[in-house]
């Protein structure tokens, strides 16, 4: 019941952000005698951002600059790559990316190239520093810092602001419901097949002697895990901190590692002493489809939902 919650919501929170932009072209359309269904999405556009400001973006922007590589994978799945002018030296996805003019890095970007540049637009994360902030605005480039999300559901919406506020509002709307739809898809098979088994899986953010980490019931990576069908054996902690100890209790039966970890892992002691290594059920993953929120977060679904099937059911078969 609670994913097909959770992917009710998902649904719900295109719609909201369908209402919203409605919403936004009502109050500023000069024209009148439209209905609001018919309203089109219109400049100027003022949002509050994550830093709490409210800024206005007057017109559609011809030129961006992104400083966060999932504000960038965003901007290519919009098909908005045309208008981007600089990104982050953090961002690798997709490959054409690499031929956009680095700006340095997503906290403290280099702000004097940035204002070279003079994009129309710059779009940053939750950890933009308040320096490259006041840099950039004072020299009078409009900065959105677009809030980072914590859970899944709001994945629809986090598209839909990138979106309106780079001129791509029909196609935010598009790309939202698609991710959504995706995902509430996978869902609907999950609670079919494998939602009432309680397979356990963690998610191994770092492991070894810097200290175990992972994706703790407050983090959208855990609501991957439950959409998938899965449990989340880290969903009563907060954060991303776990510990050895924790994880050795929970032997959970599915791991789930980032492939540049995974050789390592399955080597290290005592995480291969765990049941799911013995019993070859450690997954290498893509980190960037769990660990980054962006539309790829759907394959993430759909990767550890499969997995976990095919899991199962030689699972079943031999017992």
């Amino acid at each position: 019941m609670k994913r097909r919650l959770l992917a009710a919501v998902l649904s719900m929170t295109v719609t909201a952000a369908m209402i919203s932009g409605c919403a936004q072209s009502d109050s500023n359309s000069e024209e009148s005698g439209a209905s609001e269904t018919e309203e089109a999405f219109s400049y100027p556009l003022t949002l509050e951002d994550a830093y709490g400001n409210v800024v206005t973006v007057e017109e559609e922007p011809e030129t961006i600059v992104t400083v966060s590589p999932a504000l960038t994978e965003i901007v290519y799945a919009l098909g908005g790559e045309d208008k981007l002018i600089g990104r982050s030296s953090w961002d690798d996805y997709p490959e054409a990316v690499y031929d956009v003019q680095e700006v340095g890095n997503i906290d403290l970007p280099d702000t004097e190239l940035i204002v070279s540049l003079d994009p129309d637009v710059v779009l940053a994360s939750s950890i933009f520093s308040e320096e490259a902030y006041n840099a950039l605005t004072d020299a009078g480039i409009t900065v959105v810092i677009i809030k980072d999300e914590s859970s899944l559901d709001g994945l629809t919406m986090y598209i839909q602001t990138v979106a309106d506020v780079i001129g791509l509002h029909d196609e935010g709307e598009a790309l939202a419901m698609d991710v959504s739809d995706q995902i509430a898809e996978v869902a609907d098979e999950a609670q079919e097949t494998i939602a009432g088994d309680d397979i356990t899986v963690y998610y191994c953010m770092g492991y070894g002697e810097y200290g175990d980490y992972t994706a703790g019931g407050d983090t959208f990576i855990n609501d991957i895990i439950e959409v998938a069908g899965c449990v989340n054996v880290a969903a009563d902690v907060e954060g991303w901190s776990y510990s050895t100890e924790q994880l050795l209790e929970a032997d959970p039966d599915i791991i789930l590692v980032p492939s540049w970890g995974y050789d390592d892992f399955l080597v290290t002691e005592p995480y291969s002493e765990l049941s799911a290594v013995q019993n070859n059920r450690v997954l290498s993953v893509d980190p960037n489809l769990f660990e980054r929120v962006g539309p790829r977060n759907a394959d993430a679904v759909r990767t550890l939902y499969e997995y976990a099937l095919d899991a199962n059911a030689v699972a079943h078969a031999g017992a």
